[in-house]
């Protein structure tokens, strides 16, 4: 055996030379730990960020794109993260074997992917028609254990191309993620390609949330915002029943921008804080022309989300000694159904003696089996299904398939015991049909436009001579 003797110096140099394998080993370890999301091992935002320019500029990649996963919160609460971890680990492998290797997959966070690709803008809607039904069309099957969990995917996908919507990948995920949101809007498993207008809207909506911030800090914003009242008429006897209170803003014509910016800004609650309190005089004089006459307000996701300003409003509504049993609170269907700090809030209201209604119902998904434990007084019909059912009536009669869907959902409704509303109705012959329907409650432009407080007023009074608002001459 030969033995070799090393000296004090070369042992040291052994020993420095195997603690720098070993720091430059944890410098990798390290970077691959900053450069990736921890529950799918995918790539995250900050490689994007960082590297996402060198990829772009060599030319090998100029489409992004961001999908966004539906549901995942619901199933959070319900599941638990571990399960939702699990659901994400199985829509990353997903969607890696629809790419392959033509594609740099990452999370933005645990709801939201992106994918890096070359694509031609031509090819790029048959692609993403494509991806949908691949990610979407069969049941993902997560093992819990000994037992197995099927879930279907629902997502929204919005895309961008470099350099055509952003000169660099910082512009470029912006872009993504407003085509995203935007397709969100249009409802599930929907796709846009980014337009340069979506970025007029951001900016459009940073204007809105800096006036209405102003408007809240100087106290203004109380004279600014009003009430408008819709009527709601019974078909059969053409009798007013009720109205639903819309909000109006002086500063800003497309109140719906305001209130979505309102929601997402938490600005909402001020808002509906000054709504009800300019209503309340408005439905003192009402109940004295008509006491049976109800008003509904409109609660957004928002509000449910922080429920004590909620509380508070309504707790000081029932302090003006008005009837609770004639104010209606409409709220969407997955609202309930999403939410059980939620459940707690309405059960209340419920038990004070205002109305539950749900509203766009038909709009999107419905579970009869969770609605059914509840005290829900009425159902407002999504006017989507009947903004073109005259047409199809007419042109296939009563026995097409869009008459028979709202026949059946109206007549199992009313036997279920709730008061059907149908909005959106703006013609004659819509009306007739929902006569035949024996529906309780027509609401829209046929019978009533949006009115301010004096034209609201004025109409209830003359209702019985005109039966329409607002009426002419007014």
């Amino acid at each position: 055996m030969i033995k070799i003797k090393l000296t004090r110096e070369e042992i040291l140099l052994v020993i420095i030379e195997a603690a720098v394998k070993k720091f430059e080993a944890l410098y990798r370890q390290l970077q691959q730990q900053l450069y990736r999301y921890s529950v799918t091992g995918l790539y995250n935002r900050k490689y994007l960020l960082e590297q996402g320019d060198r990829l772009l500029k060599e030319g090998r990649r100029n489409a992004l794109a961001v999908i966004d996963i539906r549901n995942l919160k619901t199933y959070n609460e319900i599941f638990g993260y571990e399960t939702t971890d699990k659901i994400l680990r199985a829509i990353a492998k997903k969607i890696k074997s629809y790419c392959g290797k033509y594609c740099i997959l990452g999370n933005l966070d645990s709801g939201r992917f992106w994918v890096l690709t070359r694509l031609e803008p031509a090819e790029a809607e048959k692609v993403l028609r494509d991806f949908i039904k691949f990610l979407t069309g069969e049941e993902l099957t997560i093992k819990l254990g000994k037992e197995e969990f099927i879930i279907l995917v629902s997502l929204n996908v919005g895309m961008a191309f470099y350099p055509e919507h952003g000169k660099d990948i910082a512009e470029l995920l912006m872009a993504a993620e407003m085509a995203t949101d935007r397709a969100k809007s249009m409802g599930t498993n929907t796709y846009l390609i980014f337009k340069s207008e979506y970025r007029k809207e951001v900016e459009e909506n940073i204007q809105i949330e800096s006036l209405l911030r102003r408007s809240i800090k100087s106290g203004e914003i109380e004279q600014q915002v009003y009430p408008v009242f819709q009527l709601k008429v019974n078909p059969q006897t053409e009798e007013v029943t009720g109205a639903e209170v819309l909000m109006r803003w002086k500063l800003h014509p497309k109140i719906y921008k305001v209130i979505l910016v309102a929601e997402n800004t938490g600005l909402i609650k001020e808002l509906f804080n000054i709504l009800v309190e300019k209503t309340v005089p408005v439905m003192e004089e009402v109940f004295r022309i008509y006491p049976n006459f109800s008003f509904s307000f409109n609660i957004s996701p928002a509000q449910l989300m922080s429920v004590e300003d909620l509380k508070r409003t309504m707790d000081n509504l029932l302090s003006t000694g008005l009837s609770p049993e004639r104010i209606q609170l409409e709220i969407t269907e997955t609202q309930i159904l999403e939410n059980k700090k939620v459940e707690e809030t309405l059960r209340r209201f419920i038990e004070s003696g205002f109305k539950l209604v749900i509203d766009d119902f038909g709009k999107g998904y419905s579970s009869f089996d969770r609605l059914k434990e509840w005290e829900i007084y009425g159902v407002k019909i999504d006017r989507s299904l009947v903004a073109d059912i005259i047409a199809h009536v007419r042109r296939e009669g009563k026995g097409c398939r869009e008459f028979k869907f709202l026949k059946n959902l109206v007549n199992f409704l009313k036997r279920v015991g709730y008061n059907v509303t149908v909005e959106g109705v703006e013609d004659q012959a819509t009306v007739e049909l929902l006569k035949e329907l024996d529906v309780d409650e027509i609401q829209g432009y046929y019978y009533s436009r949006p009115v301010e407080k004096e034209t609201f007023l004025e109409c209830l009074r003359r209702w019985k001579e005109v039966k329409r608002c607002p009426f002419k001459g007014n």
